[in-house]
Order: structure tokens, then C-alpha cells, then sequence
């Protein structure tokens, strides 16, 4: 599951309703209902990439805006990024905040990797994004980087050149352009910012070396913390594989298993666009594609926790299209020939 901090999604409503555009009109728009209370409508701490998706393709098309994502990164502050943000911000020059961004991007979204070559004239950040992004995360990601490094350094820095992987219109190349004040390439191989290497040394207005280690370490604790969060699909599922039987397995006794209550297990997989009854079925299929044959059916049903065997029968027809006597059927044949 790929997913990015509230915080980050939360600074695009902030701009829309800048724009006149209501947040509780934004969400609607894209059927959004990743909240972590339903009741206040308060956002869950971590969105998926579809909804972040969305919002910003509704941005685009409300806005009549076709560099959206370019409008947005243009509008960043270090606070959209959450304690990276301030890391950055207290970094004592360009290199440090760039080391700090390799480290704990995924803070903030979880949703590409950056990647950073140094030749001996040339330095140059590369983010090479997840399959699913948009072309405005995009645009949003690089421009954000150097609007950053701009108010960090200096508002008429600018880098050597700048690549995407998409093809923009003329127009927009040259807007582009504009803005970034160099050389724009489309359709390129990667997503990709170069800039001198002096630019490396150059030292941030903002350095506090007392405050960046501070910002460090709570980085490092709500990294530990995400990665946590991130295997509690890898922790339900080895509960599942290690019972004998999945006979009363449910919600309850996994979360009670991992020292969580059910609510919050609920929410962790949701995070990950998982369910703990998604879990336990992939656990059952996976046993009865091995013990099929093996057994009666009514034992094996028994096994996998269903209450009877027509509800067993139910299932596998759901996984197979076919009942489990014309898999046993089939599977036998096949061994045979």
C-alpha cells in the first residue's frame, strides 16, 4: 500500500479552499472516505495514493489548471512536509537536507524513491515514482524540491536542467521553463533535477544544528513507527499460517494476539487497503489448495473454520469456479497423466 502523511494531502485542500472550493465539496467529488472518526471527519494520519490521485485530477479539472501539480509545488512550505520539513529546514547546507531526504522521504509519501548521483561539475536528484502516480504528483514532487531550496538558499537559485518522463505542449514547456529557469525536457527517461555540485556547500539561512538533531531523532522514531505499521499485514499473516486449525480465528483474538485492540488493527490494514477477513480467506484458500485431497471434506472444512461444509463449498466455488469434487476430479487426472 502506498500512502502519504495527512499533512501533505491536507496543504491541497488548504489551496483549493483558497480557491473558493469547500474541503467537505473536494472530498465529496472524489468519494473520499479515508477517515480515521467518521464522526468529526478527521483525516486518517496516513492517505492512499489513490485518493491523493484523485484530488489532484479534481484540482486540474476544477480549476482548469493543466500544470496543477506544478502550481501546488510552487505553493510548499517546509511545514507541508511534517517533521522532514523541519529537518530539512535546520539543515546547515544542501547536502545534509538531501541526506535527510533519501532517509526519510517515505515520511511523507510513501509513493517513489529518490535517488542522488554526484558527478565531478554535475549533482543530480532523481525520483523515480511509483507506477500509479499521476503526472501532477510529479510535477508537485520536483517543483516543491526546488521551491524549497529556493527559500532555503536563494529565491534566484536555479538548476541546470530539469527532465520528466511525460511529454508537455509547448506552452507548457516554456511555462515550466519560466519558473524553473533553465531547460525543461520532456519525454525522457527519468524524473530528474541537476544542478552545479558547488550548489552542495552553499549554506542554508535557517541552520540549526541543536534543532536538526532534535528533528532527527523524532525522524527516526516515526520512521520505526511507520515501518511498524507497514508489516501489520506480514504480523496477522504469520499468526494465521502458525494456528492448526482457523476454528473461532477472528478480528479480536489477532488483534488481542499483537497487543492492539480491534479497532486499531481495523485501521492499520485499511491503510493498506487490506481487511482482516481478506486476510483469513487468503489463508484458507492457500490450505485447501494443499489439503484438498488429503482429507474429507467435511474434516477440511472444519480446518479452514467454516461452520459447515456447504459454506466451505460456497467458498471454493467463489476461488475455483467449480466445486471441490470436480477439483479433486481434475487435480487427479492431471497427476495421472
Amino acid at each position: 500500500m502506498h500512502t502519504l502523511a495527512d499533512h501533505y494531502f491536507s496543504s491541497i485542500l488548504d489551496y483549493l479552499q483558497a480557491q473558493g472550493i469547500s474541503t467537505k465539496t473536494a472530498l465529496h467529488a472524489i468519494s473520499f472516505d479515508e477517515f480515521s472518526n467518521q464522526r468529526t471527519h478527521q483525516l486518517a494520519p496516513r492517505i492512499s495514493l489513490n485518493s491523493y490521485n484523485a484530488l489532484l485530477v479534481y484540482g486540474k479539472k476544477t480549476l482548469n489548471d493543466p500544470l496543477f501539480g506544478f502550481t501546488l509545488g510552487q505553493q510548499i512550505r517546509t511545514a507541508d512536509y511534517g517533521v522532514l520539513g523541519y529537518l530539512i529546514e535546520s539543515s546547515d547546507n544542501l547536502s545534509s537536507a538531501i541526506k535527510a531526504l533519501l532517509s526519510y522521504d517515505s515520511l511523507v509519501a510513501d509513493i517513489g524513491k529518490a535517488k542522488f548521483e554526484l558527478n565531478t561539475d554535475t549533482a543530480t536528484i532523481r525520483w523515480i515514482a511509483h507506477q500509479s502516480c499521476n503526472e501532477h504528483v510529479v510535477l508537485r514532487n520536483m517543483t516543491a524540491w526546488v521551491s524549497v531550496i529556493r527559500q532555503l538558499i536563494n529565491l534566484t537559485l536555479s538548476p541546470s536542467s530539469i527532465s520528466f518522463t511525460y511529454n508537455w505542449l509547448p506552452s507548457q514547456r516554456r511555462a515550466l521553463e519560466s519558473w524553473f529557469k533553465c531547460p525543461v525536457k520532456s519525454s525522457a527517461e527519468y524524473n530528474q533535477i541537476s544542478f552545479p555540485s558547488d550548489y552542495l556547500t552553499l549554506p542554508f539561512k535557517t541552520d540549526n544544528a541543536i534543532i536538526n538533531s532534535t528533528f532527527k531523532q523524532l525522524s527516526e522514531q516515526q520512521l520505526s513507527n511507520f515501518k511498524s505499521q507497514q508489516c501489520i499485514d506480514d504480523k496477522v499473516n504469520q499468526l494465521l499460517t502458525a494456528k492448526t486449525t482457523l476454528q473461532n480465528c477472528n478480528l479480536i483474538g489477532i488483534a488481542d494476539a499483537l497487543n492492539l485492540t480491534p479497532r486499531t488493527l481495523q485501521r492499520r490494514l485499511k491503510q493498506q487497503d487490506l481487511t482482516f477477513a481478506q486476510l483469513l480467506e487468503k489463508e484458507r484458500k492457500k490450505r485447501a489448495d494443499t489439503l484438498i485431497a488429503s482429507m474429507p471434506l467435511a474434516d477440511l472444512s472444519n480446518i479452514l473454520g467454516f461452520k459447515d461444509q456447504s459454506s466451505f463449498n460456497r467458498a471454493f466455488l467463489r476461488w475455483h469456479k467449480c466445486s471441490p469434487l470436480q477439483f479433486i476430479k481434475y487435480k487427479t487426472a492431471s497427476t495421472a497423466k
